[in-house]
């Protein structure tokens, strides 16, 4: 019998040619909702390999229905949703993303995207259209800020903090950036300088959260750094939601204390019941909200699949797999945890 591989949310087709080659594979196919514990046990009773994705939990009773499984694969670099322990706990490997270039990329452009449209009023400026109100040229009601010559401060100096830097350097922007400790080869590269995150909420015209979330990180952008931010600021964050105090920032946003606010993320999301921005935020209109984006281009979600299809592969031709978040089921020291910024 081939291999069976169950895949809990639609993937790339063209990622899954050579997995199909060797294995037998099914894929809930709903785009407009997730699959249930109970779709998802029955689904994957006697499944060999399981690939998750889309913070759709895979708990340790769901691990424990899969009889035959031999492999899990997660396509995201960090997943909360998956039960590592568990999976390790029974022998199996569990496998997840690399930091790969393909996702800083992605999320980098959706990034300065939303630090675009944000400076330039974009949503604003399209529903004055929609709604026909667009009565004269030159109007002082929709004035923007210009980024050049401003100052662009970069809250976690990792892949995708450096790539916007670079976006940002390109259109003349002076760049601050902060992280756990000095970057000085990053910064002769890009020619950014490092604050103390306090020093930089105060001093930047533009801030980008890219931080990585961790026990260190999470509320790091509280009340007290949203407080020193100038009154013309913007805010972005396309990293983890719980990283920004939400309650804090409504408030600045509500009473005009920074310009406004762009969220790829929040502090809760689906499948948490009732995730997403919250009614405060969807009631403010100086601030833009996407779903998750980041890495929402075909391009990026196709090398993420395939290289997911690939540790598959890899697995069920005898071959241990690259990326292994659980190393110690092949007798290899444990990963070492994150705790870093960035």
């Amino acid at each position: 019998m081939r291999p069976t591989v169950f895949i809990v949310q639609a993937v790339p087709e063209e990622a899954l040619v050579d997995l199909r080659a060797v294995a037998s594979v099914e894929m809930f196919p709903a785009l407009d909702r997730l699959i249930s514990e109970p779709e998802l046990v029955k689904a994957i009773r006697d499944v060999d390999y399981l690939w998750a994705l889309g913070e759709v939990p895979v708990t340790a009773r769901t691990i424990a229905v899969a009889r035959r499984l031999k492999l899990l694969a997660i396509m995201e670099i960090l997943s909360k949703a998956v039960d590592i322990q568990a999976a390790t706990a029974r022998g199996i490997p569990v496998t997840s993303l690399p930091n790969l270039e393909a996702v800083s990329i992605s999320t980098a452009e959706h990034t300065f995207s939303l630090l675009l449209a944000l400076a330039r009023r974009l949503p604003e400026a399209e529903r004055l259209l929609r709604e026909g109100r667009w009565a004269q040229y030159q109007s002082m009601a929709l004035l923007g800020t210009r980024l050049a010559g401003k100052t662009l401060g970069i809250v976690g100096f990792g892949s995708v903090g450096r790539r916007v830097a670079s976006y940002a350097r390109a259109l003349g922007m002076h760049l601050l950036y902060t992280d756990r400790s000095r970057l000085p080869d990053q910064e002769g590269a890009l020619g950014a300088q490092w604050r103390p995150i306090d020093r930089l909420f105060a001093e930047a015209d533009a801030i980008v959260v890219s931080a990585t979330l961790t026990a260190s990180s999470r509320g790091l952008v509280d009340a007290r750094l949203l407080a020193v931010m100038k009154p013309g600021a913007l805010l972005v964050n396309t990293s983890r939601g719980p990283i920004i105090d939400e309650a804090a920032l409504v408030d600045v946003l509500r009473e005009r204390r920074i310009a406004g606010a762009a969220l790829d993320v929040f502090e809760t999301e689906p499948p948490t019941p009732g995730g997403g921005p919250s009614s405060a935020l969807l009631e403010l209109d100086n601030v833009i909200l996407t779903p998750h984006l980041g890495t929402a281009t075909r391009e990026s979600r196709t090398e993420m699949a395939r290289l997911v299809a690939a540790g598959i592969i890899d697995a069920i031709e005898g071959r241990r797999p690259a990326h292994v978040a659980n190393p110690e089921v092949y007798g290899e020291p444990p990963r070492p945890g994150l705790d870093r910024i960035g």
